[in-house]
């Protein structure tokens, strides 16, 4: 991906961040607990994230099977990351993958896009849409609804191919 179209996609999605969400403050920027709420992902079933950042660099970690790290940035209220990542071994179709990944938030937002390279030399662009976990997110409820239980559905689940 040439630096331009990086750049333009990441003032697209802070742009968009900014459009769609009220001004809040920037408390947590990215560290904190993620669950995924978009696209395709229903209740019961969402990825979570964890970001720990520490300076300008972050470590990226989620539930199902991918971690990453990104360098962050700044663009008026929102705030932004790019890096790259690799999926772990253990999920198939992307075992030990190396993917570049872009991120954006502002508030309790966090819009994700992955680059990934398909079998066929194509490339393949996953986004996926967080919002930071509460005290009451469904894998938090006492009912046993979501205690304990592992995310079924997340970013490599929610694939949109997309020619780059």
């Amino acid at each position: 991906m040439c630096v331009r179209q990086a750049v333009k996609l990441l003032l697209f999605i802070a742009t968009t961040l900014l459009v769609s969400q009220q001004a809040r403050s920037e408390e947590g920027g990215f560290s904190g607990q993620w669950e995924q709420i978009g696209p395709n992902a229903s209740i019961g079933e969402k990825c979570r994230m964890g970001i720990i950042r520490q300076g300008r660099f972050m470590r990226i970690s989620t539930s199902n099977g991918w971690s990453a790290t990104a360098e962050t940035s700044s663009y008026g209220n929102a705030s932004y990351a790019a890096g790259m990542g690799r999926w772990s071994s253990y999920v198939e179709k992307y075992s030990q993958k190396a993917f570049y990944i872009l991120l954006a938030v502002r508030g309790d937002r966090l819009m994700v896009i992955m680059k990934t390279e398909k079998a066929d030399g194509s490339n393949q662009m996953i986004r996926a849409l967080f919002s930071r976990r509460t005290a009451n997110s469904t894998h938090d409820k006492p009912n046993g609804s979501g205690l304990n239980r592992p995310p079924v559905l997340c970013a490599s689940h929610s694939r949109r191919n997309v020619p780059v």
